[in-house]
């Protein structure tokens, strides 16, 4: 059975070790890419939130002494060299951390590093006085052809567009989405995934997998 992953894992994740160990052929790959926009806040704020690790690579120069810093999960965390005041506990809903969020900010400033394609679920939950997004990266779509697969893993919204500017999807074949985000945007082209996990879930990959491949 072939697995496509539209990402990179680590050679310890519980995927990687699933497909290992069931002897399936994973095609790890990223159908996009990333680039840097130079930018600059143009008001004071208190705390900047990161909500992806790209985020943070692009954006850590902003930070100071005095600035608190927070994000999106603990998966994001993981690439933060700074000491951490807020992290969400629920990546596989962006609308709940951001409520978590805003309740913690209270009425200080925050400043949001972002990328030109954002879905904004984060800052759209603030009065836009509080705020302010900065675009500091931008996303760019590098549609390829994959070999036909029999599981399709989809770890981003703009991983799906620019799988479907190269690619179509086999019959039958069985579609997983990182998060809600991404399960809306298989969704918007009247496609149902068969599991939805958040980044950081303990999805049984190995029997998953196994009955998949052993119907």
């Amino acid at each position: 059975m072939r697995v496509f992953f539209s990402s990179e894992l680590d050679p310890q994740h519980p995927l990687a070790l699933a497909s290992k160990k069931l002897d399936l052929d994973l095609i790890q790959q990223s159908l996009i890419t990333f680039e840097g926009v130079p930018a600059l806040p143009s008001r004071s704020y208190d705390i900047v939130f990161f909500g992806s690790p790209r985020a943070y690579h692009f954006a850590k120069h902003l930070l100071s002494k005095n600035i608190e810093v927070a994000c999106f999960s603990k998966g994001t965390a993981h690439h933060i060299n700074q000491p951490i005041h807020w992290q969400g506990t629920t990546p596989g809903n962006p609308t709940q951390t951001g409520l978590d969020f805003t309740s913690w900010v209270g009425e200080r400033r925050v400043l949001f590093p972002i990328s030109d394609r954002s879905l904004r679920s984060i800052t759209k939950l603030f009065p836009p006085e509080q705020i302010e997004e900065l675009v500091v990266y931008k996303t760019l779509l590098n549609p390829m052809p994959i070999p036909p697969c029999d599981v399709y893993i989809f770890t981003s919204p703009s991983n799906v567009d620019s799988f479907f500017q190269a690619n179509a999807l086999p019959v039958n074949a069985k579609l997983v989405t990182w998060g809600d985000s991404t399960k809306s945007a298989l969704v918007h082209r009247k496609l149902t995934p068969d599991l939805t996990q958040n980044s950081e879930g303990h999805t049984a990959w190995e029997e998953v997998l196994s009955a998949w491949a052993n119907p």
